[in-house]
């Protein structure tokens, strides 16, 4: 009876696999303040340190299959917006080190590089108040959240893609 629980709370927690969503616009406002975290060597990283910055804040697992199906489109938005002021912060729910460096090795074909942030006690998932995996939000450059995004997409479809780079900030002409 415990593995049916089990279940149920995986298909609870890993939305999404029917189909690539759409971000949802927010009205502007700031983001939580719960994401001063870890990445995978154990330098700390806070939502400060990118302003200026588009960021993506994307709440995942290893073992939510959705979330390991968007990863290789969040690779390649990384590389399209790569002169650009934009960074994908991956925060990983309470999961040790060695299970997701598993999981990179496991995506080698991917060649996943963006940060991975480590949750490992749940409070950013809280304070972001992420029920879904995986949940998504985008910030623009003055660190305000502008989109959301229950669920898996294609994050390098054209669409996603132009609603991120309308975010970016404008170089005044000279």
């Amino acid at each position: 009876m415990k593995w049916a629980g089990a279940l149920l709370l995986a298909l609870t927690l890993c939305y999404g696999a029917a189909g690539a969503k759409e971000l949802k616009p927010l009205t502007p406002r700031d983001a939580p303040s719960a994401l001063a975290l870890k990445d995978l060597d154990g330098k700390p990283h806070t939502l400060a340190d990118y302003k200026g910055r588009v960021v993506l804040v994307n709440f995942w697992a290893t073992w939510c299959p959705p979330c390991r199906a968007e990863m290789p489109s969040m690779q390649r938005l990384k590389e399209a917006m790569k002169d650009k002021p934009f960074t994908i912060l991956a925060v990983d729910m309470a999961e040790s080190e060695a299970e997701v460096r598993q999981f990179l090795k496991d995506m080698k074909d991917a060649k996943l590089d963006f940060t991975i942030l480590m949750d490992k006690d749940g409070r950013a998932l809280k304070e972001w108040k992420v029920f879904v995996f995986p949940t998504s939000y985008v910030l623009d450059a003055e660190g305000k959240l502008r989109y959301s995004l229950l669920g898996s997409t294609e994050w390098d479809e054209f669409d996603t893609l132009k609603k991120i780079e309308a975010l970016l900030p404008q170089v005044p002409a000279q």
